[in-house]
């Protein structure tokens, strides 16, 4: 049988592709994606948004304070489309005041997405096993909610392109490209590999330890191994010759990860329901469920080496996390402080030596070029979806990156561009700077929403050794520094890179180029100010903005595109009534951010006039972040001590974890995470503790999961 036909046949056998529209009536609204101009004039509203899977758009009935906040949310209450109010329709007041309601997390089946699958064959980032189809829908607001995504035929089509590589590491031994220590260690499974014809017991323990430590990552159940032991052995049956044991081995890994209990990961839970109808997720659930929210793996996944020439192994026989099977063997998964200890081990800290770092095949970047600070994948991912400038590269580029800046030149235009990119040389990006800066904050673990806010240490790029005629490359690395507003040389030492910058030009995460770049569109005097306005009024504040009419022309006009974005907007916009209405929730947010261009370089000069971050901020949900403010790190020290974008940034870190919007049976949930936060002096990790500790996290609600069988 050939490759294909034995895989679309076992798509109908094996594939039980599971869809749960889940997430327990969770609103799918997300913000549109605002068009961008090129010459000067880009739309500052939003599109229409989708909910579910008919592309109709969720209104919300709700009433709204004089400050924009929503009254919607008190238990029991439903839009009108059906759904409980969740997310930014909630009162935020009364989110975090606990009546002790109970938390009704939604029964779930969730399908990995493209990085879980990726790291469960035991594969790497650049390989061609990451070019899965397992994308999260574009309308999510984080990659880890689930409602509404399944495995349909047309990604089924693309999914059997990358499935017959999954089982590529468990056919090679010690000196090969496989270098997986679960297989070259454990000599029960060299058999399968080496003999030609392996006796059933032999492919029983293959077939169950590929289940168990290849694809599964928990036990498996007699009649999972026994599916796929006939299944081996017919392979193993139509075998021409010793050299088709390869081909072979990838037919048995490709035949599990097309089976649905493999590619679906169950939160349904199990026992006895309490006097709610909940019941608590099994302990392979909730160490898997533990281990997906920090690392985004499961336990026993293999860890991966930096680069592929950084020695035989990876990682330890039982993979990562293996703490986490060995509480979930022994039932301690239950116990909070068991569960603690764990995420204390693993969500970060410093190591000169840097093992969290996955990187490519052949890339030969100097790990050591990063920070000494790292954080779980997970926490990593958070913070890169939240603050959203991780996909910075994919962004249309952006023109005369310098303009209004104190520095010009190519090689200024092109190490910029080499930071977004970085084809040449050794430094990492913008993107890793930035991870950097955030893993220090969390490895200090102390009063972390305000350091986020206004901490000054940048991890900055070298380029000492990157000079004219010290490097071919010179062009494009001189000068990465000159985004940071940095003159002179940096040396190529982590101690060098770290720099305190000066405080009027530089606080917080918001300040940084990556954070800026990422929230701007291509030339300098876009509207950019408003999609950093509209940004931090979501997500920092956690408030919805309207969307825009369909009969509004957003864009700014031609004839004004040779004056300062602050100009083109107060005049065309702010000036008009009929735009101030939503426009007053995102400028005066957005005009302290006009003291950097749109590739986040400090300005000394904006057509012609001095750069202007003055602001007055009126009407805001909380009376701490009402009043004037200079620039940008003025609003971020607001923004710092404020207790209630505070409560915003826990609310982001429960609907990124627990993989859903909260609603109001979350509150009690809610009250215990500040808490936990407070309590702790500000400790993230403490907060991530309390969250996977919580009902919200370990207990399902009575409702089945919505579940369709895909053909």
């Amino acid at each position: 049988m050939s490759t294909v036909k034995m895989q679309s046949a076992l798509a109908l056998v094996l594939l039980g592709g599971v869809h749960c529209a889940g997430g327990g009536g969770q609103s799918s609204e997300t913000a549109g994606q605002e068009a961008t101009g090129t010459t000067g004039g880009g739309a500052t509203g939003t599109d229409g948004t989708e909910s579910g899977e008919t592309g109709e758009t969720d209104e919300t009935a709700t009433g709204e304070t004089a400050t924009g906040e929503t009254e919607t949310g008190e238990t029991g209450e439903t839009t009108d489309s059906g759904d409980v109010p969740s997310g930014n329709d909630l009162n935020q007041d009364s989110l975090f005041t606990c009546a002790d309601a109970p938390a009704m997390p939604p029964a779930d089946i969730r399908l990995l997405d493209s990085h879980e699958w990726t790291r469960g064959v035991g594969s790497w980032s650049g390989s061609n096993l990451s070019r899965n189809p397992l994308y999260a829908r574009a309308d999510h607001r984080y990659s880890s909610y689930s409602d509404g995504e399944g495995l349909d035929p047309s990604l089924l089509s693309l999914y059997l392109d990358v499935v017959t590589d999954a089982g590529t590491a468990w056919t090679r031994g010690k000196y090969e490209g496989g270098r997986l220590r679960t297989v070259w260690e454990d000599p029960e499974t060299q058999c399968m590999i080496t003999e030609t014809d392996p006796t059933p017991e032999c492919v029983v323990y293959f077939v169950r330890r590929y289940l168990e430590r290849g694809s599964l990552y928990r036990p498996a159940s007699d009649e999972e191994v026994d599916a796929l032991y006939d299944f081996a052995q017919s392979r193993l049956a139509d075998e021409l010759s010793p050299d088709d044991r390869g081909e072979t081995i990838k037919k048995i890994a490709a035949a599990a990860w097309m089976s649905s209990s493999v590619l679906h990961r169950r939160e349904v839970g199990s026992g006895a329901a309490d006097e709610f109808g909940r019941v608590r997720l099994s302990d392979w659930e909730l160490a898997q469920a533990i281990t997906y929210a920090l690392s985004r793996t499961a336990p026993g996944v293999p860890s991966v080496n930096r680069s592929f020439n950084a020695g035989f192994s990876k990682g330890d026989v039982d993979g990562d996390l293996a703490g986490f099977i060995a509480a979930a063997e022994n039932g301690t998964i239950k116990d909070p402080e068991v569960v603690a200890d764990l995420i204390r081990a693993h969500i970060g800290g410093t190591d000169p030596e840097r093992r969290d770092l996955v990187l490519d095949p052949g890339d030969d970047r100097d790990w050591e070029n990063q920070g000494e600070f790292w954080m779980s994948h997970g926490v990593r991912a958070f913070f890169r979806e939240w603050l959203d400038y991780g996909e910075i590269a994919a962004q249309p580029p952006k023109v005369e990156v310098a303009d209004t800046s104190a520095w010009s030149g190519f090689a200024v235009e092109s190490s910029y561009q080499n930071t977004i990119t970085a084809s040449n040389g050794y430094e990492n990006t913008l993107v890793t700077q930035l991870d950097d800066m955030i893993a220090r904050i969390l490895a200090s673990d102390k009063d972390v929403f305000r350091e986020l806010m206004t901490s000054r240490m940048f991890y900055t790029p070298a380029t000492a050794g990157y000079q004219e005629g010290e490097s071919s490359v010179w062009k494009s690395t001189s000068e990465m520094n000159k985004v940071y507003n940095v003159a002179g040389i940096t040396d190529r030492t982590r101690e060098a890179r770290w720099i305190e910058l000066p405080e009027k030009e530089r606080a917080g995460v918001l300040t940084h180029p990556a954070w800026l770049g990422a929230h701007s569109l291509s030339f300098e005097n876009d509207p950019n100010l408003v999609h950093r306005g509209k940004w931090i009024r979501e997500e920092l504040l956690c408030q919805n903005i309207p969307d825009l009419p369909l009969n509004v022309d957003a864009a700014l006009s031609e004839e004004s595109k040779m004056h300062s974005a602050r100009k083109r907007i107060s005049e065309q916009i702010d000036a008009d009534p009929y735009c101030a209405g939503c426009h007053q929730m995102m400028n005066p947010l957005g005009y302290p951010f006009e003291i950097y261009n749109h590739a986040g370089f400090v300005r000394v000069e904006d057509h012609g006039g001095e750069p202007d971050g003055t602001s007055t901020l009126e009407n805001m949900p909380s009376p701490e972040l009402n009043g004037p403010v200079t620039d940008a790190t003025d609003l971020s020290a607001r923004l710092g001590s404020s207790p209630y974008a505070k409560r915003c940034f826990i609310r982001q870190s429960f609907r990124y974890f627990a993989g859903r919007e909260e609603t109001m049976a979350d509150a009690c949930t809610m009250v215990a995470l500040e808490k936990a936060y407070d309590e702790s002096g500000g400790s993230f990790t403490e907060l991530f503790i309390a969250l996977v500790n919580s009902e919200s996290f370990q207990l399902r609600g009575p409702t089945e999961p919505n579940v369709r069988v895909h053909r």
